[in-house]
């Protein structure tokens, strides 16, 4: 955590270099977006939200105790739900979201981009905006 806080350009930068193919941004991108990353809240957040998911006592704020017990009760979701990812996502493996159709009550659509990784919506924002429009019925 202390190197995130010491430096979160560079850990901001190691994400958008690991986690998706090269290429997908110039320097100017992301020095533009680098400006959010130097937001107060921005160690925090960033720093517990993929641990909090995955790890056992990671922390989080207590106050979203009585939701995070809600959630554990939800066995199914009755929303139509649009699941957006990349094929070379190198964080979120794509084969961690196989098979997930039976949680889901609703209509349910996987889009899977080939050649993308982690930011879909930064690196093909035309086809997430298709596979959006698509689901909506637009």
């Amino acid at each position: 955590m202390a190197k995130v806080q010491n430096d979160p350009l560079g850990f901001a930068r190691t994400q958008w270099d690991t986690w998706s193919p090269g290429g997908w941004f110039d320097e100017a991108e992301f020095s533009q977006t680098a400006k959010s990353f130097l937001n107060p809240d921005w160690v925090a957040i960033a720093s517990n939200a993929y641990p909090s998911r995955w790890r056992d006592g990671e922390a989080w704020d207590s106050r979203y105790d009585p939701l995070q017990r809600r959630l554990g009760d939800v066995g199914t979701i009755s929303t139509p739900t649009l699941m957006i990812q990349g094929m070379s996502d190198f964080c979120d493996a794509p084969s961690e979201s196989e098979g997930l159709e039976a949680h889901f009550t609703a209509r349910y659509q996987r889009v899977l981009l080939d050649g993308v990784g982690h930011f879909p919506h930064r690196e093909a924002p035309v086809d997430v905006t298709a596979a959006i429009l698509r689901h909506l019925g637009i």
